[in-house]
C-alpha cells in the first residue's frame, strides 16, 4: 500500500460492492469497519486499519494480520502483506 491507495488481491463480491477493487485505503478501510465489523470490535480493529503506521509494523515481517467479527456474528481475518519487489516507504 503505497500512497494511501489499494489494490485488492482477493475477497468476495459482497465486499467489492462496498469498497471496489482500488481507491484510498485509509477511507475504504475505515468505511469498511464501519458497515461490516460488529460494534463491539471496532474499537479493537481501527489501529490495525491505521494505514499510517502500516509501514512501521510491516518492517520485520512478511504480513501481519487479525481476527475480528462481523455484523452477522461470523469471524473473519485481515491481512496486510509485504508485496515482494515493492518499498514500504509512503
Amino acid at each position: 500500500m503505497q500512497k494511501d491507495f489499494f489494490e485488492e488481491i482477493s475477497n468476495d463480491s459482497e465486499i467489492h460492492k462496498l469498497t471496489g477493487n482500488r481507491g484510498c485505503a485509509s477511507e475504504k478501510l475505515y468505511q469498511f469497519c464501519e458497515t461490516m465489523v460488529a460494534s463491539e470490535y471496532r474499537l479493537l480493529i481501527r489501529p490495525f486499519l491505521d494505514v499510517s503506521t502500516l509501514s512501521a509494523r510491516l518492517k520485520a515481517e512478511e504480513c501481519i494480520s487479525t481476527e475480528y467479527r462481523i455484523c452477522d456474528g461470523s469471524w473473519h481475518r485481515m491481512l496486510f502483506a509485504v508485496k515482494k519487489g515493492m518499498s514500504l516507504e509512503m
